[in-house]
């Protein structure tokens, strides 16, 4: 890796610690780069705009999220056993930054389309994420039943968000409850 890799790679994980604590709020060019003890001018010679710069930030924390939700599953899980451990990590403190972040992504991407690309791109992972975590007895359940894990998990972040969590334990006991007789769990 070149000297301006490393620097490039220094400032992005500068930049995704930054966001993880403080959200996109505060993330105009000055402001990041003050935060992280760097100049504006600096982030723009690594990076040829803020839409750079903020694309690769959030996309390197969507990665380290998936490195965390992979450390922690040895192998393809079952439906159940699957949404059951998601919905558990959606209340762990480790995962909370991610998630807060993630919603906060997702409320400026209705009328941000910088922010709608990226937010884009990280569904797009998270949704292939469980489809290779999921364990099916059909291939052709695969989809819809990954489809169907996605929907019931980003509904338990919003509600966690909103501290629902009885919410949460209820549709979690009622997903379970309806997806024991279905084929494939």
């Amino acid at each position: 890796m070149h000297k301006s890799e490393i620097k490039r790679q220094q400032l992005l994980d500068a930049i995704a610690d930054y966001l993880l604590v403080n959200g996109l709020q505060d993330s105009s060019l000055r402001h990041l780069a003050a935060a992280i003890g760097t100049s504006d001018r600096m982030l723009l010679h690594y990076f040829v705009n803020k839409e750079e710069l903020m694309t690769a930030s959030l996309n390197l924390i969507a990665a380290r999220m998936l490195s965390l939700l992979e450390s922690a599953r040895a192998q393809p899980m079952r439906l159940q056993t699957l949404l059951a451990y998601l919905t558990e990590i959606v209340k762990e403190p480790r995962f909370r930054p991610y998630l807060r972040l993630w919603l906060e992504l997702v409320a400026l991407s209705t009328s941000m389309d910088v922010y709608r690309l990226i937010a884009r791109q990280i569904c797009n992972s998270f949704y292939n994420w469980i489809t290779l975590a999921l364990e099916v007895g059909q291939e052709e359940d695969r989809e819809p039943l990954a489809a169907f894990i996605f929907a019931t998990v980003e509904g338990f972040v919003l509600l966690d968000a909103l501290e629902c969590g009885a919410l949460i334990t209820s549709g979690l006991q009622g997903a379970m409850r309806s997806t024991t007789s279905s084929a494939g769990v």
